[in-house]
Parts: structure tokens; sequence; C-alpha cells
């Protein structure tokens, strides 16, 4: 039950540390922090004000959590970060808090945030994120449960990344990206179902197959954008991925990457 602070830590009195907490030496945590049971915070790093770190988190040297959006618009104004359990956070990483606009950014659980990553004020993203090393999150993206982005991928703001997706390295990420989609750049394309990660989540070889024969009907066969959603609603009756993908299409602002 234990909490372990190095004598070069800052620890605001008012800060919530919970059970079996480690804090390294020369980091900071701030007022209006919480720390849930179990939480690693490395060496030389920052965890701001309206912070909110789920269990077991890790943190490594370096990284500053929950920092000022880089936004012109903010003012001050009283904001969160909320990051769920079992999250890490490797070196020199940046989280920032919300704005006005929404009030908090959220990371869920389960998630790895590689050296070097961003995440910009008020995202949403959901448990199981893998961002490899120099990922960048512009302000408001959506980030689904299960989805794996490669090395210095770049998301432009307001996009939305649909459950279960896999995208490549080096990719810039302008439209938004269907569930179970793999993409990847150079130039920047949807190449096909994401195949491995489905397999690694218990998907089988019908229900993979079924995804497949879907995408081909949206993206293949040449249908307008509202008659490929209507073949799908006709051909997947009861279809529960399907249906989660039409629900995704039709809510998609910047058009779908293809």
């Amino acid at each position: 039950m234990a909490v372990s602070i190095h004598s070069t830590a800052i620890v605001h009195p008012d800060a919530r540390i919970g059970d079996n907490v480690s804090i390294g030496p020369f980091s900071i945590i701030e007022d209006d922090v919480t720390l849930g049971d179990g939480c690693e915070i490395g060496p030389h790093a920052a965890i701001c004000s309206g912070s909110r770190l789920g269990n077991y988190c890790k943190v490594f040297k370096g990284a500053s959590v929950g920092t000022e959006p880089q936004d012109l618009k903010f003012g001050g104004e009283k904001t969160t970060l909320t990051i769920g359990d079992y999250t890490t956070i490797r070196e020199f990483c940046t989280l920032n808090r919300g704005t006005h606009a929404t009030g908090e950014t959220i990371v869920g659980s389960h998630c790895l945030f590689m050296a070097y990553c961003h995440v910009a004020h008020d995202c949403r993203i959901g448990d199981y994120f893998i961002a490899a090393n120099l990922v960048n999150l512009a302000g408001h993206v959506s980030i689904g449960n299960y989805v794996n982005a490669g090395g210095m991928t770049a998301f432009v703001q307001f996009r939305n990344i649909g459950d279960y997706s896999f995208i490549g390295a080096q990719s810039l990420i302008v439209k938004d990206i269907l569930p179970f989609a793999k993409v990847a750049s150079a130039p920047m394309r949807m190449v096909g179902i994401n195949q491995v990660g489905l397999e690694r989540r218990g998907f089988d070889e019908e229900r993979r197959r079924e995804i497949k024969r879907a995408f081909k009907i949206l993206f293949r066969e040449g249908l307008m954008y509202q008659e490929a959603i209507v073949r799908l609603a006709q051909d997947f009756p009861g279809n529960a991925d399907v249906e989660s993908m039409i629900s995704f299409a039709k809510k998609s602002n910047y058009g779908l990457l293809g």
C-alpha cells in the first residue's frame, strides 16, 4: 500500500495519489491530478493540472501529460485529460487537455503510445490503441477500439478512425477510415481489411469473409456512395459488423479513404 516518491520529485499536496504509486526523480505532479493505484511515473515527467490517470498506468521519462492545449482559442478554462487503466506513455510524449469545445481529452484503457507521440486537445481515443513512434493527432480526432497506427503517422483534425483498423507507417490521414480497414501510404490508399488484426481479435474466417465482401461492394464495384450503402443494407441484414460500417459511413463528414 506504500507510495514511493523520490526526494527530488515535486508533488502538490492536493494531488490524489492511489496505493502503490511510484514517482521518479525530478518529476512534477501538479494540483488537481489523480493517479490511480499502481501507477508508475518515471523521471523528469510532468503530470499537469486536470490529469486523471486510471490504475496501473506507466509514464516514462520526459513525458508531459495533461498540458494546456496548443490552441489559440484556449483561454485558460478548466478542462481535463482522462486516461483509462493500464495505459503506457513512453518517452517524451505530449498529451494535452481539452478546450471549451468539449471540456476534455479522453484516452482509453490498455493503450500504448510509443516515444514522441502527441495527442492534441479534445481527442477521443478508445481502448487498446497502439501508436508507434512519432504518431501525431491533431485536435478533435476520434479513434475507435483496437486501432494500430504505424510510426510517423499524422492525423488531420476532426477525422474519425473506425474500430479494428490498421494504418501503415508514414501516413497522412485526411479522410475518415472505415472500421476493419487496412490503409497504407505512398500513395495513401485503402489496401483491404485488417486481416491479421481481425484474426488476432478472434474474428473467424466466415466473419472476415463477410467483412471483405462488404468492402468490395463499398469500394470496388463502382457504385455511387448512396447506392453502396443501400446494397450493404440489403445484402447483409442483421450483420452487426456491416451495420457498424454503414453507421460509421453515414456519419462521415470528410469522406472515406478508399
